[in-house]
């Protein structure tokens, strides 16, 4: 006797097992150029970077943040500077009355 195929046996996967197997669907269509060039990238990041004279995100906030810490220091000064005209304006007046005397 011949052995046939029964057609209605076989369950289909479900939507989240075919999403599951979408990375290596993927990552098999991916040349291998890609890939090997990825890790590579991975591998030797920090000194292209450097090499490079690349800006990265860190780079950029600790850039920001001293920016904040300079400003804040001119709007200090500035104060004071305001201050010290006010003195210097004051001793100029003073000195002059002691002159006129």
């Amino acid at each position: 006797m011949y052995e046939t195929e029964v057609s209605g046996t076989q369950q289909k996967t479900s939507f989240t097992e075919s999403l599951a197997s979408v990375p290596q669907a993927i990552d098999r269509k991916l040349p291998s150029m890609d890939k090997r060039l990825g890790e590579y990238l991975d591998a030797h990041i920090a000194p292209l970077i450097s090499e490079w004279g690349l800006v990265t995100r860190f780079t950029l906030e600790d850039l920001e943040h001293r920016l904040d810490a300079v400003s804040t220091d001119i709007s200090g000064l500035e104060k004071e500077k305001v201050t010290l005209k006010d003195r210097a304006s004051a001793l100029e007046q003073a000195l002059r009355e002691v002159e006129e005397r």
